[in-house]
């Protein structure tokens, strides 16, 4: 990562060991609340673990409303306890399961401090507009539970959207952090924890009918993720080519309906035979997966991409001229060179290139299959001109200087 990115992870870091030492130094340790703060360090670290998956792999935790309902109910130095205890729980499960979302030494520690950082500005304006607004009546304590939970989901989600920002080569808006989606989602968990604090100064019996619902959505949850199943492929969980022929269809169509932009790259693995050669058709399946993996992560949410055959890959960038298109082209191009894969077959990891191909509509092409064979033919230019490379779509410039859309 650049110099700017590992400052801003270093900064974040400083920032969250500075909170915790105010939570630390000014919280109270009498008449400690320890049934609350077991309670809800368990009940979190629980609902981390348990995962609602939805289609376009958004995972659903419960766990901010835990995480809210303790920001409110104990001491700030008890929050930051349940925020490590409930991050490094899910860090195990992790380890335990060799998976890949957080191989990187710094990732759970920046989510520890980004959750530490927000609560402590969640807690500050909460506790000053209840002060503030003494006697409490009507809707002011609701008011007031949702600017807090306001102002901590956007924090969290700014300082981990800029993070992606720096690491990923995104714009703010390409990671979604800010979108609508993620921000509603977040904020009714929050202001779910919210009327969990209350019920459970009132009675904490009466959280467990106030959490029923949440076995509802787990459940509602599950239908969408069994029909995605028959639409990915199941090395790469990009698009099989059924369910991608027939969205790419839709979308030409629209796009040529309504004279709107649309681009197509075309990608296929370099030298895929010398790997599976040399190390093993395992590592080749892994090589594959992560490719998956790439692509997914450095396309927007607005795309969608799809496996074509063994080794080669299709993308479909609606509303995209040509300049954007091979600009996300690079981009994948550059991943996939920096990418390591580590597999049991060679001491150290492997690293694979790509060559891509790029055209856009409007242009010649009457059909999706006129579109594949020529951003096909624009990706074997870069094989012949020697792999690890764009062929990028045309960009054509009027007399004015104004970029107009090419094939």
């Amino acid at each position: 990562m650049s110099k700017h990115t590992w400052a801003y992870i270093w900064t974040i870091f400083l920032i969250g060991i500075i909170c915790t030492a105010q939570a630390v130094l000014t919280g109270s340790y009498a008449d400690i609340q320890w049934l609350t703060f077991i309670s809800l360090t368990v009940l979190a670290s629980l609902a981390q673990l348990y995962v609602a998956e939805a289609p376009n792999h958004v995972a659903y935790f419960a766990t901010p409303i835990f995480v809210f309902a303790g920001l409110l109910l104990l001491e700030p130095w008890q929050f930051v306890i349940l925020v490590v205890v409930y991050q490094t729980i899910e860090w195990a499960k992790e380890r335990m399961n060799d998976g890949h979302r957080l191989r990187d030494w710094y990732i759970q520690p920046f989510n520890i401090a980004t959750d530490i950082i927000a609560g402590s500005a969640a807690r500050w304006i909460y506790a000053h507009m209840t002060m503030s607004l003494q006697p409490l009546s009507g809707l002011a304590p609701v008011l007031i539970g949702a600017v807090a939970a306001l102002v901590f989901v956007i924090i969290n989600h700014a300082l981990l959207g800029y993070a992606l920002v720096l690491a990923r080569g995104r714009t703010l808006r390409e990671t979604g952090m800010l979108g609508a989606e993620n921000m509603i989602s977040d904020m009714i968990l929050l202001l779910q924890g919210y009327a969990i604090a209350i019920l459970w100064e009132l009675n904490p019996w009466l959280i467990l009918p106030a959490l029923s619902p949440l076995v509802l959505i787990y459940r509602a949850l599950k239908v969408p993720i069994l029909e995605q199943e028959a639409q990915t492929d199941e090395k790469t969980g990009l698009l099989n080519p059924r369910y991608f022929n027939r969205r790419f269809e839709e979308e030409f169509a629209r796009a040529q309906r309504f004279r709107r932009p649309l681009g197509l790259i075309m990608a296929d693995l370099d030298y895929l035979r010398n790997v599976n050669n040399t190390y093993g058709h395992v590592a080749g399946d892994i090589v594959i997966a992560g490719m998956g993996r790439i692509i997914g992560e450095m396309i927007r949410e607005s795309d969608f991409a799809g496996r074509f055959g063994g080794e080669e890959f299709a993308i479909v960038l609606p509303e995209t001229g040509p300049a954007q298109a091979n600009v996300i082209a690079e981009r994948i191009r550059a991943a996939v060179e920096a990418a390591q894969f580590e597999v049991s077959t060679s001491a150290k990891p492997i690293q694979v290139t790509m060559s891509l191909g790029v055209r856009c509509q409007p242009g010649e092409s009457q059909s999706t299959t006129d579109l594949v064979e020529a951003a096909d033919q624009a990706m074997y230019q870069a094989k012949q001109a020697g792999r690890n490379r764009v062929v990028g779509a045309p960009v054509l410039i009027d007399a004015s200087q104004s970029v107009l859309t090419g094939s």
